[in-house]
């Protein structure tokens, strides 16, 4: 409800600033977009995601709406659920989100929301971002806070049951124009977590104690389940995660292409570091055909809870009990990441108004697990095929 009250208080501001200019001599204009994207990887998992979006502007009065809605339709069957006799499985999401902007002279605002729902997990979320444009528009920094609230459960599990996870963060940054051919930009991003992080439906294999080192990487569920105890104690993680990123990126226009450079660097409360380089070409192959190769690498150390066998820990009374934390989420653990791959924008009409564009992209992606059970690498693949048009 509070979340609901602030954007639509939001709303209620920007439409009123609105309301105090007149209407622009020219109709707003309206931009839409359908996109089907998809991903499969050799883990056994699958997903479809058709969306569609909207928005409508008025660049002279300074003022915009968009909306847009997605579905995935995911289906699995991956080791780790195959290795705790569960069937394989299919799930729908559905994912709504709203965005309303406003500029008056150098500063502008964007309020935003989403709602996410799944059969046992519902999530709400909304945030504002500040702009203002200095010294000619040349740097223009910004500020912005966002919240989230999410309830975790299991399918059939009743809703006063299910879990809390509470999700605030804050992001400053600027964009800087260097001169008529250089542009760069850089952000710090903190979010903070509170409350249920674990993964609800994954148990973890428990080893005796001193054992865990003779569990080899990449070991097989076969192996796994000869080698543990009888015990499978859920996942559990610790109930509060600050996750903090800066990101610098830079465009230069180059003859006839931009060739754009985007460096990150995160850490964690969890004693995980990351560091995720993305470099891509975008080419003017014609008047009408933009085309882009893409090359992304991305590195990052394990969190400091990870053990690839967990051991069970001796109790004073002779009892054996899983330790506090442990988890099986091998995305938790050290691992690398090369992703490579084509995209390409083709302007489907002539003329200045109203152009339509037909988009496509092709991704793939080789993961280096260093230090998992059952999967020591994973191919992926991903596409998408996306429409848009724009009308004055």
């Amino acid at each position: 409800m509070r979340l609901q009250l602030s954007f639509t208080l939001a709303l209620a501001a920007l439409l009123a600033l609105a309301s105090e200019h007149p209407a622009s001599a020219e109709r707003p204009s309206v931009t839409a977009a359908a996109e089907v994207a998809g991903y499969i990887d050799s883990t056994h998992v699958q997903v479809a995601s058709p969306s569609v979006s909207a928005t409508v502007a008025d660049e002279l009065a300074g003022w915009s709406v968009g909306g847009r809605y997605l579905v995935d339709v995911v289906s699995a069957a991956s080791v780790d659920i195959v290795s705790t006799a569960s069937p394989h499985w299919s799930e729908l999401r559905h994912v709504g989100s709203a965005e309303v902007s406003y500029k008056r002279g150098p500063a502008a605002v964007t309020a935003s929301g989403g709602v996410s729902h799944e059969p046992d997990y519902l999530s709400l979320s909304g945030g504002l971002v500040a702009t203002v444009e200095l010294l000619d528009k040349n740097l223009t920094p910004f500020l912005g806070v966002r919240y989230g609230h999410d309830d975790v459960g299991r399918t059939g599990m009743p809703k006063d049951r299910w879990q809390l996870l509470q999700r605030g963060g804050m992001q400053a940054g600027a964009a800087f124009v260097i001169n008529r051919f250089i542009v760069a930009s850089a952000q710090l991003d903190a979010d903070f977590e509170r409350g249920y992080l674990a993964k609800p439906y994954r148990y973890i294999p428990l080893f005796a104690p001193g054992s865990g080192a003779s569990v080899p990487v990449g070991a097989s569920p076969q192996l796994v389940n000869e080698l543990r105890l009888d015990q499978r104690p859920i996942d559990s993680l610790p109930d509060a995660r600050d996750r903090y990123a800066l990101t610098g990126r830079i465009a230069a226009r180059v003859g006839h292409a931009t060739l754009r450079l985007d460096e990150r660097i995160y850490t964690d409360s969890w004693g995980l570091w990351a560091s995720t380089t993305d470099a891509r070409v975008m080419v003017d192959a014609g008047p009408r055909l933009l085309i882009w190769p893409h090359l992304r690498f991305h590195a990052q150390s394990s969190v400091d809870f990870w053990q690839r066998a967990y051991e069970a820990v001796a109790q004073s009374d002779g009892t054996l009990a899983p330790p506090r934390y442990r988890t099986g989420d091998r995305e938790l653990s050290r691992l690398d990441t090369v992703t490579g791959g084509l995209g390409l924008k083709l302007r489907l009409t002539g003329g200045a108004h109203s152009p339509w564009y037909l988009t496509y992209q092709l991704d793939g992606a080789y993961t280096r697990f260093y230090d998992a059970l059952y999967i020591t690498e994973r191919l992926s693949l991903f596409s998408a095929l996306g429409i848009s048009g724009r009308w004055d």
